[in-house]
């Protein structure tokens, strides 16, 4: 019979900026929550563009908060399946 042992989500995003006429990745942003245990999650970010991301630095940073305020409703909502 099969049994569903475990369910992994990855979710990446990136702080994409506009320079002249193009729109430019700055920060990379990953998560990976799985079901086994939704407590503990890895979140990681990176600077694609260095020189771009010091000189944008406020917004790579909200991008981060608004990508961590979404994976955290993701990390809720598989924390409380795991407790149904």
């Amino acid at each position: 019979m099969y049994t569903l042992t475990e369910k992994t989500i990855t979710l990446r995003g990136v702080s994409r900026i506009k320079v002249d006429e193009t729109e430019v990745d700055v920060a990379a942003f990953e998560a990976v929550i799985s079901s086994a245990d939704p407590v503990n999650m890895t979140i990681a970010s990176s600077a694609v563009d260095p020189e771009k991301y010091k000189e944008n630095i406020g917004q790579c940073r909200e991008d981060e908060d608004a990508f961590r305020e979404y994976v955290h409703q993701i990390q809720d909502e598989m924390i409380r399946d795991s407790e149904a």
